[in-house]
This record gives structure tokens, sequence and C-alpha cells, in this order.
């Protein structure tokens, strides 16, 4: 099943996740995404194909914006869509929603095989622990740990959020509040290792775009395992969606250079 979504300028100001019902029945959302922007979907289609060509069709688009704009003050248009969303989601029918479906495959001599379909990721955590115990009549395994611990970064409550980017703001005085905000909710307490004893922006290394800096690179690179600059501006952030593209060449040299950095002569 393929699912695809629209991202334009931001319609409203409000942390508000917007429902409405379409004409036809079917569910449209609206949702702030990434501050200047608003998310808009979900259009889903059969698909059969290679998924890594997946794209959305111009007239999901189109509709889309004429259903998003029955519903605002501003009309929408194809024109104003910055980016499409497209991704395709192999589910069997017989997998539970949400859950998606685990195939185990064990033969003597051979290395067991785990298969998964589907699932959403507010699951991911969850599938991926009963992978893990799948295995553990062939691996040294711990007990299931993960359901009590934080993700990495987030050992802090919820509410303590708007703390921490105060903390982040003492501490790394050049930071706006929008950059203290998107550096604290991209990587919580792990900011310091990002960051460092920085003591001015320029000690981050080069610029690229208004937001990121060699520092927060380099990290993605040797912690995250970004390894092209689509890793960096879409996977593990949308900064793509605001970056010039003189910037964005500007980054691909940069992680060549760390990917392959120069060998003493």
């Amino acid at each position: 099943m393929q699912m695809s979504q629209i991202i334009v300028p931001r319609l409203f100001d409000s942390d508000n996740v917007y429902v409405f019902q379409n004409s036809d029945g079917r569910l449209i959302f609206a949702s702030p995404f990434e501050r200047e922007f608003t998310l808009i979907g979900t259009v889903t289609n059969e698909f059969t194909g290679d998924p890594a060509i997946v794209a959305m069709r111009g007239a999901d688009v189109s509709y889309l914006c004429e259903a998003v704009s029955r519903y605002f003050r501003e009309r929408v248009a194809p024109a104003d869509v910055v980016r499409t969303v497209s991704g395709v989601n192999l589910t069997p029918a017989s997998a539970r929603r949400g859950d998606g479906t685990t195939l185990f495959h064990a033969r003597r001599r051979k290395a067991p095989l785990i298969t998964m379909f589907g699932g959403d990721v507010t699951t991911s955590r969850l599938r991926a622990e009963r992978a893990v115990t799948k295995l553990t009549p062939f691996y040294p395994m711990s007990p299931p740990w993960t359901a009590g611990a934080a993700l990495p970064g987030g050992d802090f409550a919820w509410d303590r959020f708007d703390t921490e980017v105060d903390l982040a703001r003492d501490r790394w005085r050049y930071l706006s509040e929008a950059q203290a905000q998107r550096l604290v909710a991209a990587y919580g307490s792990r900011l310091a290792v990002v960051l460092g004893e920085a003591k001015t922006r320029g000690e981050l290394g080069p610029a690229f775009g208004p937001e990121l800096t060699g520092a927060e690179v380099r990290y993605l690179m040797t912690r995250e395992w970004a390894r092209f600059p689509d890793d960096v501006l879409w996977r593990r952030s949308k900064l793509g969606l605001t970056m010039p593209a003189a910037d964005r060449d500007a980054l691909a040299a940069f992680m060549a250079g760390v990917n392959d950095p120069p060998r003493p002569g």
C-alpha cells in the first residue's frame, strides 16, 4: 500500500492537529511540521513495483490541496507544495494493524532468518524486542529490557523539555530559542556530545544553512551512521526543507572529506 502526504508553508499558528472528513468520506489531517510548515495527508493507493521508485501522483497532490482548502481560510494550491512524502508499507492481510508480521525460519546448520513486514513506527521498539527474543536460543542475549529504558538522550521527563532548552541556552549562549528547541528535541541529554565546549558558533565548524553546523554533521556521521547528505537533511532531520542548494553542495563536499580523510603523504 502506497501512502502519500504533502508539506506546505504553515497554515496555522497553534500546535493542534486537525482531522476533518472530506466530501468523499476520507479522513484528512493537517499537522504542524518542523515549525514553519504543515503536513497534510494521507492518500493511500494500491501499489505494485519497486518501492525504491515510489512517487506521489499529481492527482493525489491536487486532491489533498482541494480537500484542505475546504477547511482553511487560506487556499492551498499544488504550487504551494514544497515537498511530497511517499512510502510503501507491505502489510499482509493477516497482520495486526500497527504490529506488522514477523516470520521466523531456522534450519539445522543454517543461520536463523527473521523477516518482518509492515508495522507502524510507534511499535518499532516492540517489534525489535520481539525479533531479538526469537534469537535467544541461538545467541547469548539479555532478557527483554527496553520497556523501561529511555531512548538515547531521552532520560528526562517530558515536562522538563522547556527547562532543558533554558539550560542549553545558558550553557551555549550563541543558540537562539528556536535553535535550542530543535537541538534539544533531536538530541536531548546528548546535546553536550554534539556541541562540546564550543564557546561560539564559529567553533562548531562550517555552517550549512541557518542551523546545521559541522559539529552536528560529524556527530551524526560518527554516532548515528549518517553517510550521505540525504541522511542528514531528511532521515536524521528535516533541514532539507530550508537549506539553500549551495549549502547542500557544501555539505556534500564536507561529508566526503570526513568519509575519506586526507592521508599523510
